[in-house]
């Protein structure tokens, strides 16, 4: 501070200081600021995106390295999900009376966004997106993709519901497997004997079945 600036904060507070003894203290006004819209809200965020590149700041200096340099396309590029992240904090600010409501649905729901918000918080960390949903509004899902084929003895792929496979370009589905395997489950064809079952064969057989030969 200046000389000049130093004696004008002295006076100022001399005068304050003779106000109380008077009995007048200056009451601190707060002001308000009128809420934006989401429209407005949408457009400063904008704003304030372009002034952080301008000067250099991408905002991807603080997420895991293994998602810094997806493509701006790309369906979970950090920057979709750093906004999803502050407007499903919102939504969940106005759902506070549901937290401990009589309701378990109520709850329940409460619990679900909470949880989105602290997955989406984790992948920006971690690099490892753990929901199965994805989306501003959790409005989609994420698909499994298989990168090592596991095989039965007998060369028959092991496959899992909800799993899409390389080798036949798509997902494997309960419609699928039975068009390809009829009623037959192809776990249960491949499985090994237990020796349960090899233990009811040879009772079956010593008890007079037929075991094949004459």
């Amino acid at each position: 501070m200046t000389k000049g600036q130093k004696a004008a904060e002295t006076r100022r507070k001399k005068q304050e200081a003779a106000m109380e003894q008077l009995g007048f203290k200056r009451k601190k006004i707060k002001r308000k600021r009128k809420p934006m819209t989401e429209e407005q809200r949408k457009a400063a965020a904008e704003r304030l995106a372009k002034a952080r590149e301008a000067r250099g700041h991408t905002g991807l200096k603080t997420v895991h390295h293994s998602i810094r340099d997806l493509e701006d396309d790309h369906f979970l590029h950090p920057l979709k999900v750093k906004e999803w992240i502050k407007s499903n904090e919102l939504k969940l600010k106005g759902m506070s009376t549901m937290k401990n409501s009589s309701k378990w649905q109520e709850r329940s729901e409460y619990l679900d966004l909470q949880t989105y918000i602290r997955n989406m918080k984790s992948y920006l960390t971690t690099g490892h997106w753990g929901d199965f949903r994805y989306g501003e509004n959790m409005e989609n899902r994420v698909k499994k993709v298989c990168i090592a084929m596991s095989y039965y003895p007998d060369g028959t792929p092991k496959r899992s519901h909800g799993v899409w496979y390389p080798d036949i370009g798509q997902t494997w589905t309960k419609e699928l497997e039975e068009s390809w395997y009829g009623d037959e489950d192809p776990r249960r064809v491949h499985a090994t004997p237990t020796k349960r079952e090899l233990s009811d064969e040879e009772e079956v057989l010593n008890d007079g079945g037929d075991s094949g030969t004459d």
